[in-house]
């Protein structure tokens, strides 16, 4: 039971890492990086992957980016045409669901690689962006980052838990981390959620006065890290400025979903990057991603829906606007491959069926890499609406709506296309639904 707890405590501080890649390691680009690199156990195999920061293995898997370690070390060389963010891991651990990578940016030069089975991998930089990195890296580390982990792991560890949280949230924690949730009602699962979330949102319940004195510190902490690393890059433009303003733009998309999520921090970066970064290497495909990013960012209730191309049920490229003009309709992002998208569309089955004759719409888009995938995945569901099909982010549509590689989304957008909710749960949506169309 500890030992579940400290699980469940770690995950909370953002040690279980879930973001994927993508790259094109072969070609001819002007950009020449050698990659070597060592992995430091034999826990998880001889499997490396090093790919571009972004992409979904779920997705986009290729032979390229697995490499075969011999006799623990193994080396590379990307050739690309810009200076683009990679990451390295183990592909076994990786399989297992929680696993730690190493970040580096692809630049003339090499890199120098070690991977660990239980924290982030060490590189060291050879280029000149690198090294750049590698000296606010350093500072933050010992300034910040150190003092963060040692507090953490006063908090983590499983003998002194009670000295730092209050048992009725221990007692939910050990719920959530030793129950099957997928093989319990759908309600009872809403329920632990719901009071473990209470608990998140209300400190002085989740902490006893001593972890709320080190939770205190521990904010302060992380707010200083933010502070220097936003002054850094406002006194020295680098293309990792704009990563980071790329970062702060995924960051926010869907932060007005959560009760305690300050976005002042994360939002003086597009007032940076207009001010000052614009014109910061003007021909790299960061700035395209960075506006993506930022009109994603605006997709809240009030502001307009965006327009963009999907194919519609007779394969053919349409635009999303020539789909819902002149009606209520709650946009579905979802995938066979995701549990909770499924579970919030199933739910909404009812409501749709009592007001598609009201003027109400779904239209839901899967994202997938097998058409088959998708129509098993609805037959199963039985959901009585069409999806179309976003195939191998044909349209790049999950990145238009500020989805990312995560969960899917919803947008519920009255006759002229203006953002209602973008809530996931049926309760919520149907009296929004019953509104709009003007019906009792």
């Amino acid at each position: 039971m500890k030992k579940n707890n400290q699980i469940i405590i770690t995950s909370l501080r953002g040690f279980v890492i879930s973001l994927f890649a993508l790259v094109v390691m072969t070609g001819h680009g002007q950009i020449k990086c050698n990659i070597e690199g060592e992995i430091m156990t034999d826990k998880y195999g001889d499997e490396v992957v090093i790919c571009e920061l972004g992409t979904d293995l779920r997705l986009h898997d290729d032979p390229s980016f697995h490499l075969k370690a011999v006799n623990g070390k193994f080396s590379t060389t990307i050739e690309c045409q810009h200076l683009s963010r990679y990451k390295v891991f183990l592909y076994q651990q990786y399989l297992e669901g929680q696993y730690y990578y190493g970040t580096f940016l692809a630049e003339n030069g090499h890199v120098h690689i070690k991977l660990y089975p239980d924290r982030a991998g060490e590189v060291l930089s050879e280029g000149i962006e690198g090294k750049k990195r590698q000296v606010l890296d350093s500072i933050l580390r010992k300034q910040y980052q150190e003092p963060i982990a040692a507090i953490d792991a006063l908090m983590e560890d499983p003998e002194r838990l009670s000295e730092y949280y209050n048992a009725d949230f221990i007692s939910t924690v050990t719920i959530l981390n030793e129950t099957d949730m997928s093989t319990m009602p759908q309600a009872y699962v809403d329920s632990v959620a719901k009071v473990y979330e209470q608990y998140r949102n209300n400190p002085d319940r989740e902490y006893t006065p001593k972890g709320l004195e080190l939770e205190k510190r521990r904010k302060e902490l992380v707010e200083g890290c933010q502070n220097y690393q936003y002054q850094y890059y406002t006194e020295h433009p680098t293309i990792w400025a704009l990563y980071e303003t790329l970062n702060a733009c995924e960051q926010l998309h869907g932060a007005h979903r959560y009760t305690n999520f300050d976005p002042k921090s994360y939002e003086r970066y597009l007032a940076l990057y207009h001010d000052k970064l614009e014109t910061l290497y003007p021909n790299h495909p960061v700035h395209e991603q960075i506006a993506t990013a930022e009109a994603a960012y605006y997709l809240q209730p009030g502001k307009p829906y965006i327009d963009y191309t999907v194919r519609n049920t007779d394969g053919k490229l349409v635009s999303i606007s020539s789909l819902t003009k002149g009606k209520v309709t709650l946009i579905d992002l979802w995938a066979s491959w995701c549990g909770p998208c499924r579970r919030h569309s199933k739910a909404l089955i009812p409501v749709y069926e009592k007001y598609k004759d009201k003027g109400f719409a779904i239209v839901a888009i899967a994202r997938e890499r097998d058409r088959k995938d998708m129509e098993e995945a609805a037959k199963k569901d039985g959901y009585p609406w069409q999806s179309l099909l976003e195939l191998n982010d044909e349209n790049q549509v999950w990145r238009k709506n500020g989805a990312g590689n995560g969960s899917g989304a919803m947008f519920l957008i009255d006759r002229d296309g203006t953002i209602l909710s973008t809530s996931t749960e049926a309760s919520e949506l149907e009296p929004i639904i019953k509104k709009a169309l003007n019906v009792e």
